[in-house]
């Protein structure tokens, strides 16, 4: 089975999107520390993956409404592999 990551950047990189502006990066950058910060706050542990996915959509850049959208996926995702898996 391909690599979750893998199989996200390849979908990222098949998507037309108009990326965000690079001065914008730092703000996105501190947004996700904020998330995962509030995460450790909820008692939930992120996994390297989850880690990876979340630089993912930072370093290509691709705005928050598509984000959104890939990280409910990525979630449906996570969970139906650890249901596979069990």
């Amino acid at each position: 089975m391909e690599n979750i990551i893998d199989t996200y950047r390849n979908r990222i990189n098949a998507m037309g999107y108009e990326p965000r502006r690079q001065e914008d990066i730092p703000a996105v950058m501190a947004a996700y520390c904020e998330a995962i910060a509030n995460c450790k706050i909820e008692g939930l542990e992120l996994v390297s993956d989850d880690h990876s996915f979340c630089l993912l959509l930072v370093e290509t850049q691709i705005p928050v409404d598509v984000a959104i959208g890939l990280a409910q996926d990525y979630n449906r995702d996570v969970l139906s592999r650890q249901k596979l898996a069990a």
